[in-house]
């Protein structure tokens, strides 16, 4: 693994910053409620802005706002600007979306040999309605990741890293032959059940929310108690939403969230390649 570079991050996180006023631009402009998660809302809490060492962002919207999101987009975003999900982008791997800036790349090895939009991004993730009862949480939770992960394999002809020995080699060359395999199934197909399960209690009156996308169960799962109402909150030189009892979202997902982690856990790891394009000769 090779880690980033002082400016190098810096200048990542700057350009995060730029696809994320973007963002907060068009839901302010169509009133659609979005709220930072998981590493991103313990930046704001306890550095104010990123992690020192973190390379993304993570934007949060309930289901209803994540729709209006994705259907007056295109309208207002800048020409800097990309929006890639399932629907924008067929190449595209993930189900969920992420608005990149045009001109830069940011690419993991697994997408390496894909004829898709890689840049820079911040990734905007769906939340939906998660059922109270423990046997049917669990049941939806795995429908969604069964489909996901059938749609990563259909989508990603590779593993994420180069293989380091025979057996990693083997697993590489299974992986590509379940991948052709999976080519037979209609993109569309998969993804309209991975669809239909996440929208499974939506309307139901539910307790919580889950972002089902995430591959751990209940990782990013907040009640409704503890997300509304939102508050603002400071993220560098901007003013950002958070859920309203941070504290409680925060304590549920790291604990001790104030605590610094040891000092070598406090490393950011550098994609496949990476290209800042026009901005790194800019910030030259």
């Amino acid at each position: 693994m090779i880690n980033y570079s002082a400016d190098e991050l810096d200048m990542i996180q700057k350009l995060e910053l730029k696809i994320l006023k973007e963002i907060i631009r068009i839901c302010k402009k169509e009133k659609i409620e979005y709220f930072l998660i998981g590493g991103s809302a313990l930046g704001a809490i306890r550095h104010e802005g990123f992690i020192p060492w973190d390379d993304d962002i993570d934007v949060g919207m309930t289901r209803e706002n994540y729709d209006n999101f994705l259907r007056v987009a295109e309208q207002y975003l800048g020409e800097e600007f990309y929006l890639q999900s399932p629907s924008s982008d067929r190449k595209s791997p993930y189900s969920y979306s992420k608005l990149m800036l045009k001109g830069t790349l940011f690419l993991e090895y697994a997408q390496r040999n894909l004829k898709t939009q890689s840049g820079i991004y911040v990734d905007i993730f769906p939340f939906d309605e998660v059922p109270d009862n423990e046997s049917e949480n669990e049941r939806q939770f795995k429908a969604v990741q069964f489909y996901k992960k059938l749609y990563v394999m259909r989508m990603l002809p590779t593993v994420s890293k180069a293989p380091e020995n025979l057996i990693q080699a083997l697993k590489a060359i299974l992986r590509r032959c379940i991948y052709y395999s999976l080519r037979l199934i209609p993109k569309s197909l998969i993804l309209k059940k991975i669809d239909q399960f996440s929208r499974l209690y939506n309307g139901t009156n539910q307790s919580a929310l889950a972002c089902l996308d995430f591959p751990v169960r209940n990782v990013e799962y907040v009640l409704k108690t503890t997300l509304y109402p939102l508050i603002e909150h400071k993220f560098e030189e901007i003013t950002i939403l958070l859920p309203g009892d941070f504290h409680q979202y925060l304590t549920t997902h790291y604990g001790e969230y104030m605590k610094l982690p040891p000092l070598e856990e406090r490393v950011g790891h550098r994609p496949y390649l990476i290209d800042l394009g026009t901005y790194g000769k800019e910030e030259k």
